[in-house]
Protein backbone atom coordinates (compact mmCIF):
# COMPACT_ATOMS: atom_id res chain seq x y z
CA UNK A 1 0.00 0.00 0.00
CA UNK A 2 1.26 3.48 -0.84
CA UNK A 3 2.15 5.44 2.31
CA UNK A 4 -0.37 8.12 3.21
CA UNK A 5 0.47 11.69 4.15
CA UNK A 6 0.04 12.61 7.79
CA UNK A 7 -1.09 15.94 9.21
CA UNK A 8 2.51 17.05 9.71
CA UNK A 9 3.58 15.96 6.22
CA UNK A 10 5.34 12.78 7.30
CA UNK A 11 4.49 9.52 5.58
CA UNK A 12 3.17 6.41 7.22
CA UNK A 13 0.11 4.22 7.60
CA UNK A 14 -3.09 5.39 9.25
CA UNK A 15 -3.72 3.03 12.15
CA UNK A 16 -6.83 4.63 13.67
CA UNK A 17 -9.05 7.61 12.99
CA UNK A 18 -12.29 9.24 14.04
CA UNK A 19 -13.97 12.09 12.18
CA UNK A 20 -17.09 14.09 12.97
CA UNK A 21 -18.90 17.29 12.10
CA UNK A 22 -18.31 20.30 14.32
CA UNK A 23 -21.03 22.92 14.45
CA UNK A 24 -19.74 26.28 15.66
CA UNK A 25 -21.88 29.22 16.73
CA UNK A 26 -20.28 32.59 17.56
CA UNK A 27 -21.64 34.47 20.59
CA UNK A 28 -20.89 38.04 21.64
CA UNK A 29 -19.46 41.02 19.80
CA UNK A 30 -16.18 41.26 17.94
CA UNK A 31 -14.17 42.14 21.04
CA UNK A 32 -15.60 39.36 23.20
CA UNK A 33 -16.63 36.86 20.55
CA UNK A 34 -16.87 33.29 21.78
CA UNK A 35 -17.36 30.11 19.77
CA UNK A 36 -19.76 27.46 21.07
CA UNK A 37 -18.62 24.32 19.25
CA UNK A 38 -20.68 21.13 19.39
CA UNK A 39 -20.61 17.59 17.99
CA UNK A 40 -23.42 15.04 17.79
CA UNK A 41 -22.64 12.23 20.23
CA UNK A 42 -19.23 13.72 21.02
CA UNK A 43 -18.61 11.52 24.09
CA UNK A 44 -19.09 8.43 21.91
CA UNK A 45 -16.55 9.68 19.37
CA UNK A 46 -14.01 10.30 22.13
CA UNK A 47 -14.59 6.82 23.55
CA UNK A 48 -14.44 5.09 20.17
CA UNK A 49 -11.16 6.74 19.20
CA UNK A 50 -9.61 6.15 22.63
CA UNK A 51 -10.37 2.42 22.41
CA UNK A 52 -9.35 2.09 18.76
CA UNK A 53 -6.12 4.08 19.11
CA UNK A 54 -5.10 2.16 22.24
CA UNK A 55 -5.59 -1.22 20.54
CA UNK A 56 -3.93 -0.08 17.30
CA UNK A 57 -0.92 1.38 19.15
CA UNK A 58 -0.31 -1.86 21.02
CA UNK A 59 -0.68 -3.87 17.81
CA UNK A 60 1.97 -1.69 16.15
CA UNK A 61 4.24 -1.56 19.23
CA UNK A 62 3.65 -4.70 21.34
CA UNK A 63 6.46 -3.69 23.68
CA UNK A 64 4.66 -0.47 24.70
CA UNK A 65 3.27 -0.10 28.21
CA UNK A 66 -0.56 -0.26 27.95
CA UNK A 67 -1.12 2.18 30.84
CA UNK A 68 1.32 4.68 29.34
CA UNK A 69 -0.33 4.42 25.94
CA UNK A 70 -3.75 4.97 27.51
CA UNK A 71 -2.44 8.06 29.31
CA UNK A 72 -0.92 9.50 26.14
CA UNK A 73 -4.12 8.99 24.17
CA UNK A 74 -6.11 10.63 26.98
CA UNK A 75 -3.72 13.62 27.11
CA UNK A 76 -3.94 13.98 23.33
CA UNK A 77 -7.73 14.03 23.43
CA UNK A 78 -7.69 16.71 26.15
CA UNK A 79 -5.39 18.85 24.01
CA UNK A 80 -7.53 18.23 20.93
CA UNK A 81 -10.70 19.20 22.79
CA UNK A 82 -9.08 22.49 23.77
CA UNK A 83 -8.42 23.27 20.11
CA UNK A 84 -11.82 22.08 18.93
CA UNK A 85 -13.64 24.11 21.59
CA UNK A 86 -12.38 27.26 19.86
CA UNK A 87 -13.07 26.03 16.33
CA UNK A 88 -15.97 26.86 14.07
CA UNK A 89 -17.78 24.70 11.54
CA UNK A 90 -15.54 21.89 10.32
CA UNK A 91 -14.91 18.19 9.79
CA UNK A 92 -11.86 17.40 11.96
CA UNK A 93 -10.26 14.00 12.40
CA UNK A 94 -8.41 12.35 15.26
CA UNK A 95 -5.55 10.29 13.83
CA UNK A 96 -2.99 7.69 14.91
CA UNK A 97 -0.16 7.13 12.41
CA UNK A 98 2.40 4.38 12.17
CA UNK A 99 5.87 5.87 11.66
CA UNK A 100 6.95 6.01 8.02
CA UNK A 101 10.43 5.69 6.49
CA UNK A 102 11.10 9.44 6.81
CA UNK A 103 10.00 9.71 10.47
CA UNK A 104 12.71 10.18 13.08
CA UNK A 105 10.51 8.98 15.96
CA UNK A 106 9.90 5.24 15.71
CA UNK A 107 6.59 5.01 17.52
CA UNK A 108 2.95 5.73 16.58
CA UNK A 109 2.06 9.40 16.29
CA UNK A 110 -1.19 11.11 17.36
CA UNK A 111 -2.50 14.06 15.35
CA UNK A 112 -5.55 16.28 14.98
CA UNK A 113 -6.44 17.18 11.39
CA UNK A 114 -8.46 20.41 11.20
CA UNK A 115 -10.46 20.19 7.98
CA UNK A 116 -13.06 22.39 6.36
CA UNK A 117 -16.69 21.33 6.40
CA UNK A 118 -17.56 19.69 3.05
CA UNK A 119 -20.83 20.45 1.32
CA UNK A 120 -23.59 18.56 3.09
CA UNK A 121 -25.86 16.28 1.06
CA UNK A 122 -29.46 15.21 1.58
CA UNK A 123 -29.43 11.96 -0.46
CA UNK A 124 -26.85 9.44 -1.65
CA UNK A 125 -26.40 6.76 -4.34
CA UNK A 126 -24.62 3.47 -3.59
CA UNK A 127 -22.76 1.08 -5.86
CA UNK A 128 -22.07 -2.46 -4.66
CA UNK A 129 -18.59 -3.84 -4.21
CA UNK A 130 -18.66 -7.59 -3.41
CA UNK A 131 -15.01 -7.89 -2.42
CA UNK A 132 -15.42 -9.08 1.14
CA UNK A 133 -14.23 -7.22 4.25
CA UNK A 134 -10.72 -5.78 4.23
CA UNK A 135 -8.28 -6.46 7.09
CA UNK A 136 -9.12 -4.54 10.26
CA UNK A 137 -12.64 -3.99 8.93
CA UNK A 138 -13.96 -3.29 12.44
CA UNK A 139 -11.42 -0.51 13.04
CA UNK A 140 -11.97 2.99 11.65
CA UNK A 141 -8.78 4.24 10.00
CA UNK A 142 -6.71 1.53 8.29
CA UNK A 143 -9.00 1.21 5.27
CA UNK A 144 -9.84 4.88 4.69
CA UNK A 145 -7.39 5.28 1.79
CA UNK A 146 -8.55 2.04 0.14
CA UNK A 147 -12.20 3.04 0.47
CA UNK A 148 -11.47 6.51 -0.94
CA UNK A 149 -9.79 4.95 -3.98
CA UNK A 150 -12.73 2.61 -4.41
CA UNK A 151 -15.17 5.52 -4.17
CA UNK A 152 -13.22 7.35 -6.89
CA UNK A 153 -13.21 4.24 -9.09
CA UNK A 154 -16.95 3.61 -8.73
CA UNK A 155 -18.03 7.24 -8.83
CA UNK A 156 -20.36 6.62 -5.89
CA UNK A 157 -20.37 5.55 -2.26
CA UNK A 158 -19.25 1.90 -2.22
CA UNK A 159 -21.72 -0.55 -0.69
CA UNK A 160 -19.49 -3.16 0.91
CA UNK A 161 -20.63 -6.77 0.69
CA UNK A 162 -19.09 -9.89 2.15
CA UNK A 163 -17.96 -12.77 -0.07
CA UNK A 164 -21.47 -14.24 0.03
CA UNK A 165 -23.03 -11.02 -1.23
CA UNK A 166 -24.45 -9.98 2.13
CA UNK A 167 -24.60 -6.30 3.12
CA UNK A 168 -21.92 -5.00 5.49
CA UNK A 169 -21.88 -1.18 5.35
CA UNK A 170 -21.09 1.76 3.11
CA UNK A 171 -17.47 2.87 2.81
CA UNK A 172 -18.20 5.93 4.97
CA UNK A 173 -21.69 5.08 6.19
CA UNK A 174 -23.74 2.65 8.20
CA UNK A 175 -26.96 1.39 6.62
CA UNK A 176 -30.43 1.31 8.14
CA UNK A 177 -33.36 -0.09 6.21
CA UNK A 178 -37.07 0.01 6.95
CA UNK A 179 -39.76 -2.52 6.13
CA UNK A 180 -42.44 -0.49 4.36
CA UNK A 181 -45.27 -2.71 5.66
CA UNK A 182 -44.28 -3.26 9.30
CA UNK A 183 -42.27 -0.02 9.61
CA UNK A 184 -39.60 -1.88 11.56
CA UNK A 185 -35.99 -0.88 11.03
CA UNK A 186 -32.94 -3.11 10.61
CA UNK A 187 -29.15 -2.89 10.56
CA UNK A 188 -26.53 -5.36 9.38
CA UNK A 189 -25.97 -8.20 11.81
CA UNK A 190 -22.56 -8.99 10.31
CA UNK A 191 -19.60 -8.13 12.57
CA UNK A 192 -16.99 -7.05 10.00
CA UNK A 193 -17.90 -3.36 10.00
CA UNK A 194 -17.04 -0.18 11.90
CA UNK A 195 -19.23 0.48 14.97
CA UNK A 196 -21.14 3.61 13.90
CA UNK A 197 -21.74 6.43 16.39
CA UNK A 198 -24.66 7.82 14.36
CA UNK A 199 -26.24 4.39 14.07
CA UNK A 200 -25.91 3.97 17.84
CA UNK A 201 -27.67 7.29 18.45
CA UNK A 202 -30.56 6.25 16.21
CA UNK A 203 -30.73 2.83 17.86
CA UNK A 204 -31.34 4.54 21.19
CA UNK A 205 -34.55 6.02 19.75
CA UNK A 206 -35.71 3.08 17.61
CA UNK A 207 -35.74 -0.71 17.81
CA UNK A 208 -33.43 -1.65 14.95
CA UNK A 209 -33.24 -5.39 14.43
CA UNK A 210 -29.84 -6.87 13.49
CA UNK A 211 -30.46 -8.70 10.22
CA UNK A 212 -28.63 -10.23 7.27
CA UNK A 213 -29.66 -8.82 3.89
CA UNK A 214 -28.58 -9.01 0.27
CA UNK A 215 -28.46 -6.21 -2.26
CA UNK A 216 -31.70 -7.40 -3.91
CA UNK A 217 -33.49 -7.38 -0.57
CA UNK A 218 -32.45 -3.79 0.08
CA UNK A 219 -34.09 -2.67 -3.15
CA UNK A 220 -37.50 -3.48 -1.65
CA UNK A 221 -36.94 -1.37 1.45
CA UNK A 222 -36.47 2.26 2.37
CA UNK A 223 -32.70 2.58 2.95
CA UNK A 224 -30.78 5.22 4.88
CA UNK A 225 -27.02 5.80 4.86
CA UNK A 226 -25.98 7.46 8.12
CA UNK A 227 -22.74 8.99 9.35
CA UNK A 228 -21.36 11.73 11.56
CA UNK A 229 -20.92 14.25 8.74
CA UNK A 230 -24.25 14.19 6.90
CA UNK A 231 -26.47 12.63 9.54
CA UNK A 232 -29.22 10.70 7.72
CA UNK A 233 -29.29 10.48 3.93
CA UNK A 234 -31.96 8.43 2.16
CA UNK A 235 -30.42 6.18 -0.49
CA UNK A 236 -31.82 7.21 -3.89
CA UNK A 237 -30.23 4.48 -6.04
CA UNK A 238 -28.53 1.11 -5.61
CA UNK A 239 -26.36 0.11 -8.58
CA UNK A 240 -28.35 2.55 -10.70
CA UNK A 241 -31.75 1.13 -9.71
CA UNK A 242 -34.13 3.51 -7.97
CA UNK A 243 -34.75 2.64 -4.33
CA UNK A 244 -38.11 2.56 -2.58
CA UNK A 245 -39.35 6.05 -1.62
CA UNK A 246 -38.65 7.23 1.89
CA UNK A 247 -41.19 8.09 4.54
CA UNK A 248 -40.95 11.86 4.96
CA UNK A 249 -42.50 11.87 8.42
CA UNK A 250 -40.14 9.19 9.75
CA UNK A 251 -37.13 10.91 8.18
CA UNK A 252 -38.06 14.27 9.72
CA UNK A 253 -38.59 12.63 13.12
CA UNK A 254 -35.15 11.01 13.26
CA UNK A 255 -33.34 14.02 11.82
CA UNK A 256 -34.93 16.08 14.58
CA UNK A 257 -33.85 13.45 17.11
CA UNK A 258 -30.25 13.69 15.91
CA UNK A 259 -30.42 17.48 16.20
CA UNK A 260 -31.10 17.00 19.90
CA UNK A 261 -27.84 15.06 20.29
CA UNK A 262 -25.43 17.95 19.76
CA UNK A 263 -23.01 17.98 22.71
CA UNK A 264 -20.85 21.02 23.54
CA UNK A 265 -17.09 20.60 23.24
CA UNK A 266 -15.91 21.61 26.67
CA UNK A 267 -12.31 22.78 27.09
CA UNK A 268 -10.71 20.54 29.78
CA UNK A 269 -8.44 23.43 30.82
CA UNK A 270 -11.47 25.50 31.85
CA UNK A 271 -12.09 23.11 34.78
CA UNK A 272 -8.59 23.44 36.22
Amino acid sequence: MTPESGTDGATGRLLAADSFRVRGAVRGGEAGAHVDAAVRGFARHLERFAQTAHAAWLDASPEANPAEVRGRVSAFLDSARSRLARSGDGFPRFELWEPGPSDSIREPRLALAIRKLPQLQLTIALRSCPSGPLPRARRKGPNIASYAALRHELGAEPLLLDRDGRVLEGATTSLIWWNRETHRGAVSALPDRVPSVTEALIREAAELEPRVATLNELLHHEVWAVNALHGIRPVSHLDGARCAPHDQERLAHFREMLDRRWEPITDPRARR
